[in-house]
């Protein structure tokens, strides 16, 4: 009986995972390749006691992070935040374009 009851559960489990994987083609993954850009964030005084956090049509967050930090992200409206030592000191908007150098200065 367990032995039943076993192969019923795998076999539930498996189409559960099949349904919810989707095949990608190269098309699909090159679309996605382009969709991103490259962009760079600077510290100069940022110290490794700190917290970043990224927000829009992505989220990221990092905790003891060292500068310069490269990130491949979409394009569009970001808000960046940046604690030190638990004290958040920047909560800034910036943008994410295929026509900028995406370069990003977190704090002088």
């Amino acid at each position: 009986m367990k032995s039943t009851y076993t192969i019923i559960i795998t076999i539930l489990f498996i189409a559960l995972i099949c349904n919810e994987t989707k095949a990608q083609s190269k098309e699909d993954l090159k679309a996605t390749a382009q969709e991103t850009l490259l962009v760079t964030f600077e510290c100069k005084s940022c110290t490794k006691r700190n917290k970043f956090a990224i927000s829009g049509p992505e989220r990221h967050t990092f905790k003891k992070l060292e500068f310069p930090l490269k990130k491949e992200l979409r394009p569009g409206d970001y808000k960046m935040t940046y604690w030190q030592n638990r004290v958040q000191q920047i909560h800034l908007p910036f943008s994410v374009s295929p026509d900028s150098e995406n370069v990003v200065i977190v704090k002088d």
